[in-house]
């Protein structure tokens, strides 16, 4: 029989080759990248108060003109829809966990090997080091892109036990293409961590549960490629500029998440 994680990993990889070719076919230098229109939103019903970014060269993914019959596979295992309505019962401590009061809370869900993650984390990074205290990024690793990203998203989660995420994360991003579990050792030497207990916690329980929390966010929200992002309560999937990152930043100062 199939498993859950096979049929939502299946889902994920054709709905990524649709996006991909989607965005090859129309030309576009980076997924579904939006040229800093006025600010539009539409609610997502029964997620509230999440919205959904509207704009030039959004794709509104819960309309599944792209993902067309992918939806007929098999059933979902008991415990995986559990985790997707405990994410629609409180979509905001799924996405946010414990939220600190005036910080905006900036998701972002990202694959080793999809370059466009690469280039929005650079966007990220340089507006948080121009704005430090106005927005907590939430890091959700979604690995749909081969056993390399999974090897890598494990092992960030892994370096991140020993306070070490940024530092894993960053090498990482240089070589992604080439990630196993000796190269991953060979970088925990290199920074410092205890690599045995690195190796453990990769493989561990907790580690699988961080990583079918996202997923179980991904289906929720029809993250079904990657980059996708949650800023305060607005979600959409793929690539903006920094400057309508900031503005949108700005925008959800205050938005319900922040005192729920």
């Amino acid at each position: 029989m199939t498993s859950n994680y096979q049929i939502w990993q299946r889902r994920a990889l054709l709905a990524g080759a649709a996006v991909a070719v989607f965005a090859w076919v129309k030309g576009a230098p980076h997924l579904l990248s939006l040229r800093d229109p006025n600010l539009e939103f539409d609610d997502i019903v029964g997620l509230e108060p999440f919205r959904r970014l509207l704009g030039t060269g959004t794709v509104t993914t819960s309309s599944g003109a792209i993902f067309a019959g992918l939806d007929t596979l098999e059933p979902s295992l008991v415990e995986d829809e559990r985790m997707r309505q405990a994410v629609r019962d409180d979509p905001c401590a799924a996405i946010f966990g414990a939220l600190q009061t005036g910080i905006v809370p900036v998701a972002m869900f990202s694959d080793f090997a999809c370059p466009i993650c690469n280039l929005m984390n650079e966007r990220l990074t340089e507006l948080q080091t121009k704005h430090p205290n106005s927005f907590r990024i939430f890091r959700h690793e979604l690995p749909i892109l081969g056993a390399s990203s999974r090897t890598a998203s494990r092992a960030v989660l892994a370096a991140d036990r020993q306070g070490a995420y940024l530092e894993m994360h960053k090498r990482l991003m240089r070589t992604p293409a080439v990630t196993d579990e000796a190269y991953v050792v060979r970088i925990a030497d290199s920074i410092g961590l205890d690599s045995s207990r690195l190796l453990a916690d990769m493989n561990s329980g907790e580690i699988d549960q961080q990583l079918s929390v996202s997923r179980a966010i991904a289906d929720v929200f029809h993250f079904y490629g990657t980059p996708a992002f949650a800023i305060g309560r607005t979600v959409f999937l793929g690539s903006i500029s920094k400057s309508l990152l900031e503005s949108l930043i700005a925008e959800e100062t205050g938005n319900p998440c922040l005192t729920s």
